[in-house]
């Protein structure tokens, strides 16, 4: 196909004309031409070579899957390098040919790809779907019915949120906003489905004018009741396939924001065509950071959804503690499947927020693994076992991570497991400035492993969409410089990790709402509120590892637990959970 089209190199970044994190199957093109499963990276095939460029999380990974495929490992440190695009512009002859599916490539990523290469005289050519003469059988659109998120969960109206966007469009000197990330529509518009695995979106974009909302989307999948609510706030349903062509036909007047960093390249094409460079603005999407503020409603929500997680893991781990002691042969997929069963026969129960991870032993090494039937490990009488997993109820979405014994453990393994337990407790105590952006924090978590000189590759926190994607922004908390700063309303992860390839790993993970913790000469202060209602294992615990108020808190904290989870419990499985709740002496 390249010799044909006289490309010199066709790029495949893997990514859906949305910029999703989670990829419905008919996008999930990386995984279609190299065979690696993991859910960042990019494939460049040039005449002679094909590359796969992926970032720390995915090394281990990367490498077995790639293993006798022809396809070379190029390793990233993170995952915001370009390397492959360094590497395109030293590879590609001048006046050479790259091609890209523009529909799932970011404008900014094409124009720097652009930019790389044109001192050469190269040039990106877009060629939308490509890969689909060599995919027969590609996956076709997600049909699941179109739902409501009611206003009692959501705490505001469509209408009141389109008020409040158009305000922030006219503060821009902008008359348009064209929305393409799934969750920023599903929230503006209070909709939801099952398009994406995980991820109750809509597939779509939306075109939100002075008077109007344009939705792009699969027409089939609304009902009347749902259509009848979009229409009150002159929400106009069109074919999700006609999106570009009707910007293109749009005569319009004024600005329209955009966001070159998520929109594609094709779609950002027929805006400009149509309104113009001069007049297509370029900026952070308003809706993300608004979506990140929960408000009183969703925090209440996002507290129910933990009760209901800390009673359904509370009964888990019962279980596979008595089955590990009875000598049953239990697999990672097992232990999944049970953990799936209790939460689907809760109230209010839709649907996992994520795949679980469920990993025992050197497994748990790899901080998102995927638990594969067949070729998953039987869970032992010794060792560690990490499970990872979440869900959406109606009213909050969960996300806990929580690492147990399962029989005796090396020295090493428990003094791991207490300096990650001091990490998370750290940050979860955590006291700082109004104003403090994540990465400024970070350190609070890295502190007792760094000074053990231990670390971990990826970030210590993620903030959480209400029943949107598990992983949202703007906020974070990491160790990447970027200026968002923590506030009021925001709920995001504290899961600091040690991963040792070929023994263990471990993670500790609890959800924390930053709230206000006072005023003084000083400034505004701000803290965390831990909402995850699941105990705490302290039996590995080398305690004189800890300081007194780290004790304090873990003791607080699964005091808590057990008052807060132990009336929804029988008797027998309070009595377990206040066994695995008792105080820690000082």
């Amino acid at each position: 196909m390249m010799a044909e089209w006289g490309w010199d190199a066709a790029v495949t970044v893997g990514e859906d004309p949305h910029n999703s994190e989670y990829t419905p199957l008919r996008w999930c093109q990386r995984q279609f031409i190299s065979g690696f499963t993991g859910s960042a990276g990019v494939v460049v095939v040039t005449r002679d070579h094909a590359g796969l460029w992926t970032d720390s999380r995915y090394w281990i990974q990367a490498a077995k899957e790639l293993d006798g495929s022809g396809i070379e490992l190029h390793k990233m440190v993170s995952v915001e390098d370009k390397d492959w695009i360094k590497w395109i512009a030293d590879t590609v002859p001048a006046g050479g040919k790259v091609g890209i599916d523009g529909l799932c490539m970011s404008m900014n990523e094409a124009l720097q790809l652009e930019q790389a290469i044109g001192p050469k005289g190269a040039s990106v050519i877009s060629r939308p779907d490509y890969l689909e003469a060599l995919w027969p059988d590609r996956p076709l659109l997600p049909q699941g019915p179109v739902w409501l998120h009611e206003d009692k969960y959501a705490g505001r109206s469509r209408a009141d949120k389109l008020t409040w966007l158009r305000s922030e469009l006219e503060a821009k000197d902008c008359s348009y906003m064209f929305l393409n990330c799934l969750d920023q529509i599903a929230w503006l518009l209070n909709i939801r489905s099952n398009d994406v695995e995980y991820c109750p979106f809509v597939i779509s974009f939306a075109l939100v004018g002075p008077d109007s909302v344009e939705l792009f989307a699969d027409v089939s999948k609304f009902g009347a009741d749902v259509l009848d609510e979009l229409k009150k706030a002159n929400v106009r349903l069109h074919p999700y396939g006609e999106a570009g062509q009707y910007v293109s036909s749009l005569r319009a007047t004024g600005r329209i924001l955009i966001d070159a960093g998520s929109l594609n390249y094709e779609t950002g094409k027929a805006i400009a065509e149509c309104f113009g460079n001069e007049n297509t603005i370029s900026g952070e999407s308003p809706v993300e950071l608004a979506k990140s503020i929960k408000n009183e409603i969703e925090i209440n929500g996002f507290r129910k959804a933990y009760v209901q997680d800390g009673i359904v893991q509370t009964r888990f781990f019962k279980w596979l503690e008595e089955e590990i002691a009875a000598g049953r042969r239990i697999t990672e997929s097992d232990a999944s499947d049970r953990l799936h069963e209790l939460r689907a026969a809760m109230p209010d129960f839709l649907d996992e927020s994520f795949e679980t991870i469920s990993a025992y032993g050197c497994n748990a090494a790899l901080p998102h693994y995927t638990t594969v039937r067949g070729k998953d490990a039987v869970l032992e009488p010794h060792g560690l076992y990490l499970n990872d997993s979440g869900a959406h109820y109606r009213y909050g979405t969960t996300d806990i991570t929580r690492t147990v014994p399962l029989g005796s453990l090396t020295d090493l393994e428990r003094e791991d497991y207490t300096l990650d337990m001091m990490a998370m407790i750290d940050l979860a105590m955590a006291v700082f400035p109004e104003g403090t952006p994540g990465c400024r924090i970070d350190a609070i978590a890295r502190r007792p492993l760094w000074q053990a000189m231990r670390n971990f590759g990826h970030g210590t926190g993620h903030g959480v969409g209400n029943v949107l994607s598990v992983h949202e922004g703007p906020q974070s908390i990491r160790q990447n410089l970027k200026n968002q700063p923590l506030m009021p309303g925001m709920i995001t992860s504290d899961e600091p990790g040690i991963y040792r390839e070929g023994f263990h790993g471990i993670r500790h993970e609890n959800m924390i709402l930053c709230s206000r913790a006072g005023e003084n000469e000083f400034g505004s202060w701000l803290r965390f509120e831990t909402l995850t209602m699941t105990y705490l294992d302290t039996t590995p615990l080398i305690v004189s590892m800890m300081d007194k108020a780290e004790i304090e808190w873990l003791n607080g904290f699964n005091a808590s637990v057990f008052e807060t989870i132990s009336p929804y419990l029988s008797e027998e499985e309070r009595s377990w959970l206040e066994s695995k709740t008792s105080q820690v002496m000082i």
